[in-house]
């Protein structure tokens, strides 16, 4: 393996880690190229070098990797945000400096420290920074074994901390037996050894937790329901002479889910602004429900106050409604999209010429708040990608034992992109984490039901119209994860910690 590293020069070698990481989240049948992709990263620290060479090498593999796996991302910020193509630009390749920070941090750590006992230090490290970094647009190296079913199981342990953890060991011991003259092999044996059955371990737990939730799913309650995909072109929305066909257009396809117990319309699906207390729909809102226990989730703009006063609040709201249109609950979007429902470095961004005027955007909402059906089921509904928060989840299950999930998302703004099924893929994690159902209804797709497995067993074709209907298990209990949250990712923090300062400590004495 030396010997092939050798033969390519240094400046492709980033470039090729970069490509290992990302290419499994745009096609996740990729996933192996993961359990390789830090090795020519090693390699490459494998001369030594200053801590500069270690922080910019990690900045260039990180940008590669942000730019490739996240490519789509100018769109929405173009779309959404209003902003102009060079503007776009400009914002996306600052995402990708801050984004990129992550694996400076790591290979800077990586280069100081070295690989430590059993080469654990690099998988120490990546946790930790994984689990603190600030990211913009929430992910995990663990997010591209989606397709690996029976490894990430052990999400409902500890997260996608733990696949993580596994990826970054396993290519550190893999490069350590690679590299390694045969004489020392003793050195990479054991870590070799035992990181290859903690990976067999997990497996065959994973297994074991396929099989034992099935189980369960199997003498669970049912609920039937319906997620109407409504497939209106993002140039149709908002405009003042087509709500009313928007809406119709819902309202027709509500009617081929006679028998459904709830029907679920995606993010702002009505495109009327609805007063916070609402206590009873109009008339031209309401959807054609059968049977007369049927409910309705919809996502809808709601305010508080009086606009252009001091108090007034906008938000991004689900609301629940019976048969007759009186309203029982709503839930207001707490984590708001940056450049979509907020602007951050506003000040700075209106300097720039070709950015719109920007306004005051969403308040976050209080929550976590379920919207309650009749018989104990509590739905927690997500609003666009706070299903790509694993905490938010975890408290609706561990908090107010939510025992459905709903996404009510609008990714229209990702155009004719990979972004979609990227979306729901990361998304997939909480159905693990928590063991509930994940029903993911969209505009133009993603509509999907992904159960607590993690198997999206429907899907709607992406940009058309319909009805997804399926009978979801209504599942009880609290995964130790839900319990017990990041306690591995808050236990790697503390290792990671101890060995910085313990390095420290040890040169100044």
């Amino acid at each position: 393996m030396g010997i092939f590293f050798r033969r390519i020069p240094d400046y492709i070698l980033p470039l090729l880690a970069g490509l290992l990481i990302a290419l499994p989240f745009l096609f996740p049948v990729l996933f192996p190229l993961a359990w390789v992709a830090f090795v020519p990263v090693f390699w490459l620290l494998r001369a030594g070098g200053s801590l500069r060479r270690a922080f910019l090498l990690g900045w260039f593999i990180g940008g590669v990797t942000i730019l490739v796996g996240f490519y789509w991302i100018p769109y929405p910020i173009r779309v959404f945000g209003g902003f102009s193509y060079a503007v776009s630009s400009f914002i996306f390749l600052i995402f990708i400096a801050l984004e990129a920070l992550q694996f400076s941090l790591f290979l800077l750590l990586v280069r100081r420290f070295g690989f430590g006992p059993l080469h654990l230090f690099p998988a120490l490290f990546w946790v930790a920074i994984e689990f603190w970094f600030p990211h913009l647009f929430p992910w995990h190296l663990a997010n591209s074994q989606s397709y690996f079913l029976s490894l990430i199981q052990s999400a409902d342990l500890v997260g996608p901390y733990g696949t993580s953890f596994l990826i970054v060991w396993l290519n550190t011991t893999l490069y350590a037996a690679l590299v390694h003259p045969d004489g020392e092999a003793k050195t990479f044996l054991r870590p070799v050894a035992i990181s290859s059955a903690l990976v067999i371990t997990v497996f065959f737990y994973g297994q074991f937790r396929l099989a034992t939730v099935t189980a369960e799913m199997g003498a669970a309650p049912k609920l039937s329901v319906a997620a109407v995909q409504g497939n209106i072109d993002i140039q149709l929305k908002w405009q003042i002479d087509q709500i009313k066909n928007n809406l119709k257009s819902y309202q027709d396809l509500t009617k081929k889910t006679q028998g459904a117990n709830l029907v679920i319309w995606p993010e702002t699906a009505v495109e009327e602004w609805l007063p916070e207390k609402t206590n009873q729909l109009p008339p031209r809102l309401l959807p054609p429900l059968n049977p007369a226990t049927s409910h309705f989730i919809f996502g809808v703009r709601s305010y508080r106050g009086k606009a252009a006063s001091p108090e007034f609040k906008a938000f991004n709201s689900a609301f629940l409604a019976d048969r007759q249109g009186r309203v029982l609950n709503r839930y207001h979007k707490q984590v708001l999209l940056a450049f979509g429902e907020y602007i951050p470095f506003s000040t700075l961004l209106s300097k720039l010429p070709g950015v719109p005027s920007l306004g005051g955007g969403y308040s976050e909402g209080e929550g976590p708040r379920t919207l309650d059906l009749p018989g104990g089921i509590r739905v927690a509904s997500l609003i666009c990608y706070e299903d790509l928060i694993p905490a938010l989840s975890r408290r609706f299950v561990a908090e107010k034992r939510a025992n459905l999930l709903v996404n009510l998302t609008n990714d229209a703004w990702y155009g004719n992109t990979v972004a979609p099924w990227q979306h729901a893929r990361l998304a997939q994690w909480r159905a693990i984490e928590t063991r509930r159902n994940l029903v993911r209804v969209t505009n133009t797709g993603l509509t999907t039901v992904i159960n607590p497995k993690g198997e999206m067993i429907q899907t709607l074709p992406i940009f058309s119209s319909g009805v997804l209907t399926a009978k979801v298990e209504i599942m009880e209990g609290e995964t130790f994860y839900v319990r017990f949250g990041d306690w591995f990712a808050w236990m790697i923090t503390f290792v990671s910690l101890g060995i910085v300062l313990w390095h420290w400590r040890k040169r100044r004495e």
